[in-house]
């Protein structure tokens, strides 16, 4: 894109948030993973001119009781090291607060998450055969998908970059470091499974155990859960709940408002190379409500479990509706 086509982009994209910020309660919370310092000073200056940042403690108030001021909740996916080196440090020089969710069995691991090593791949050899493309891979069960990326790995001798910050994950002693100075560190899976593409109880598995390691790991209770890719169900979302997640976070691209159930919480998904036009674009689109259609069908998805969610709070109360919705079938949703 020319600088001219960027200037334009966000001059309109200025202008949607300005009109969607003048109409709308509530906020945004903002869905990351690896952001180099500049890319965090950017992300930062563009979002401060039309949110209020906040802690992940104050998220319910400001569900229930909207400011003139929008906010904006920074999350941060996967754990990795970056986080800890250049997210973290440029944050705390900015005054901004964010959550970190971090999978659970990668905390001190020296091998790569599946989809960095599907991205070496996708490097070394240009064009994927169809198998390891990264929308046949999210159909699969974990246990086959990492299987097929690792005989990938082998068979062209290829492995992600563990001296990249950006593929390297977390230690132990880097996420407490981080709990320690203020940033919430929330659960995101044992592995980084795509859950609905486990079996019940395996998914409820994970999920459990990862709230428990991240409990022991920060040596206080994990408030908060992450869905690995986005990919929920109803009933995955309140076994978090009943795990000890408060709130719970899906990548539904709308804005978080008072209709917002803590159980499924929106998030709109941006990447370090966005522009300020493109992420305001973003923005206001969220704030019309409408969940657009993906290929993989998660607007679909996402619109089936709304209207479920909407049939029940009519005239039910808060647990029936939990209940309602659990017992109903869902359609999988991938982002």
């Amino acid at each position: 894109m020319n600088r001219t086509s960027k200037q334009i982009l966000n001059a309109i994209g200025t202008l949607s948030l300005a009109l969607a910020n003048r109409f709308k309660t509530g906020g945004v919370i903002a869905n990351e993973h690896t952001l180099d310092r500049e890319e965090t000073r950017s992300h930062v200056e563009i979002l401060g001119r039309w949110f209020d940042f906040i802690q992940l403690h104050e998220l319910p108030e400001r569900l229930s009781h909207p400011h003139r001021r929008p906010f904006c909740l920074l999350t941060f996916d996967d754990g990795k090291r970056s986080n800890a080196t250049a997210v973290a440090p440029e944050l705390e020089k900015l005054g901004v607060p964010a959550v970190f969710f971090v999978v659970a069995s990668s905390i001190d691991s020296k091998s790569p998450l599946w989809f960095d090593r599907q991205k070496a791949l996708r490097k070394k050899l240009g064009t994927l055969p169809p198998g390891l493309r990264l929308h046949t891979l999210k159909q699969l069960p974990y246990s086959l998908l990492v299987d097929r990326v690792e005989h990938a790995c082998r068979q062209f001798g290829v492995e992600a970059d563990l001296h990249d910050d950006h593929v390297a994950l977390m230690s132990s002693e880097q996420i407490r470091g981080l709990h320690q100075r203020g940033f919430s560190i929330g659960a995101h899976g044992l592995t980084h499974a795509i859950l609905t593409r486990e079996p019940k109880l395996a998914a409820m598995e994970s999920i459990e155990k990862s709230i428990t390691q991240i409990t022991e790991v920060i040596g206080a209770p994990c408030s908060s859960f992450a869905f690995p890719n986005g990919n929920y169900t109803p009933e995955l979302a309140q076994y978090a709940i009943r795990c000890g997640a408060k709130m719970v976070m899906t990548t539904e691209p709308i804005w978080a408002d008072e209709s917002s159930a803590l159980w499924r919480l929106p998030r709109l998904q941006f990447f370090g190379m966005d522009s300020p036009g493109k992420i305001k674009l973003k923005i206001a689109l969220a704030a019309s409500g409408l969940i657009l259609d993906n290929p993989d069908g998660s607007g679909k998805a996402y619109r089936a479990i709304n209207r479920l969610a909407r049939q029940s709070s009519g005239h039910t109360s808060t647990a029936a509706k939990i209940e309602c919705l659990s017992s109903k079938p869902r359609p999988h949703a991938e982002i």
